[in-house]
């Protein structure tokens, strides 16, 4: 997966290898928004390259490339919106839109990409279908592109954008210390639970000396040695940024440089095998877990998910220890 950052900007100021226009069907220019931005900034060669390449203009959904005349990048990736404002609400669509252009951009060797968001000017698509069909299909994409952006029109566009990106942060956390265990880091855990509002998740990752329990509750004896990540701070964890786009080997490695120096002693083989078997509910019903919660009852284990009643039993207990750890 590519990595995803937002921004608010300029289209045609964008220092990358290609940059993404939201052209019309007839490949010809365009008299507003980003298609004429384009052709205006990028002067007459990229018309030109339109008239040549696609004489009979581009289909709906399909994405094509020319010259970036003037333009600081290398080529324009050009394709075509379904209009919503005139019945085309098929966001696969839409989708396609992204799609395609990435599979273009991995034709010309592009590492570096420049999206505007597709649909969401003249066309009509609702904020929130024209931000998540964006992010779910960068995201989910088999490319080799290394770097997209997805540069918005105003800060309500990029805070839907970073609210999107941040959907996926807490299980992405999960999926790094999952790695963790699968590199032998058996002593890394996770102490996961709701904040006294209830608006915001959070989770605690540290070792397992660092977990206490008393009065049957769980709780971190020293934050300074725990990495800590709540919902409210959206996709920033560890000194870094993680989002949909984030390899959990990288998260990994984030949460490696953050905690005390531990080593990799394979010494927990209950423990991960048990967070194994969480991580497979957390994916399925892409909800995070929950250990405690103000009126919380934890008789029955985790749950995944908040209220929803999906339990997992409580993680195997250390050696030598009486007490329940994470």
């Amino acid at each position: 997966m590519p990595a995803l950052n937002a921004l608010v900007g300029d289209i045609t100021k964008q220092a990358v290898d290609a940059v993404v226009n939201t052209a019309n069907s007839v490949m010809r220019g365009g008299s507003g928004g980003v298609n004429a931005a384009i052709h205006r900034v990028g002067g007459p060669a990229i018309l030109h390259d339109c008239v040549t390449r696609f004489p009979n203009g581009l289909a709906i959904g399909d994405a094509g490339w020319t010259t970036a005349g003037n333009l600081p990048a290398k080529w324009v990736i050009h394709t075509v919106s379904p209009n919503h404002s005139v019945g085309q609400t098929d966001r696969g669509l839409l989708a396609s839109c992204y799609r395609r252009a990435l599979e273009v951009a991995d034709e010309l060797g592009v590492r570096s990409l420049a999206f505007p968001l597709i649909g969401s000017g003249a066309y009509g698509w609702p904020r929130p279908e024209a931000v998540a069909a964006a992010v779910e299909t960068i995201a989910s994409s088999n490319t080799r592109v290394d770097q997209v952006r997805l540069v918005v029109a105003d800060e309500d566009f990029l805070k839907e954008v970073r609210r999107v990106l941040a959907r996926s942060t807490p299980i992405r956390i999960l999926q790094g210390v999952q790695v963790l265990h699968r590199r032998g880091y058996h002593s890394v855990r996770v102490l996961p639970g709701m904040s006294a509002s209830g608006m915001y998740w959070r989770v605690a990752v540290t070792v397992a000396d660092n977990l206490v329990s008393e009065h049957g509750y769980l709780h971190v004896r020293d934050e300074r040695s725990a990495v800590s990540y709540t919902t409210g701070t959206l996709t920033e964890f560890a000194g870094g940024e993680v989002t949909v786009t984030t390899a959990p080997e990288a998260v990994a490695d984030l949460i490696l440089a953050a905690l005390p120096p531990i080593e990799a002693t394979h010494d927990g083989p209950e423990y991960a095998s048990w967070f194994a078997q969480l991580m497979q509910l957390v994916e399925r019903h892409n909800e995070p877990p929950i250990a405690y919660a103000d009126y919380f009852d934890d008789a029955r284990g985790w749950e995944v998910g908040w209220g929803n009643g999906i339990r997992h039993p409580h993680p195997p207990l250390p050696t030598g220890r009486g007490e329940r750890s994470s």
